[in-house]
């Protein structure tokens, strides 16, 4: 594969995994403020929020970013668990830094902590979770 075809692949899994990104974003916030608004704890409405985001974000990306629904779940699925574990350490603890820390809100804050988040997983996904380069089976 030539370089510009690398870098092309890059970026249309980057542009993909910004859809998946966005549609489990949004769901990921709208859950947390609607929990927060009724009285739920920051932290655990964001866990409940995060989790519901996982699934989106798993078969999203595993058919959608970065096509490897022909590599076994076997494969993708601990190891997109892993990172999204790690996403959400770094997620969770940004916010909880944030909330005792500083003064923004959580509608503020979070928006930005959710795209920190994002880069992140997007590296762990590409080279990890749904690698493709080594065996594909079913």
């Amino acid at each position: 594969m030539t370089k510009q075809n690398s870098l092309t692949e890059t970026m249309g899994q980057l542009m993909r995994f910004g859809v998946i990104g966005v549609i489990a974003a949004i769901t990921h916030y709208c859950i947390a403020i609607f929990l927060t608004d009724h009285q739920v704890a920051a932290a655990w409405a964001n866990l409940v929020a995060f989790v519901i985001a996982f699934w989106i974000s798993y078969f999203g990306h595993r058919y959608f970013s970065f096509d490897a629904g022909d590599v076994s779940h076997q494969q993708t699925l601990p190891r997109f668990i892993l990172v999204a574990v790690l996403g959400f350490i770094l997620n969770e603890s940004l916010l909880l830094l944030m909330l005792h820390f500083t003064k923004i809100s959580i509608a503020l804050g979070l928006p930005f902590i959710i795209i920190i988040t994002a880069m992140f997983t997007f590296i762990l996904s590409r080279q990890f979770a749904f690698d493709t380069s080594g065996t594909r089976s079913k």
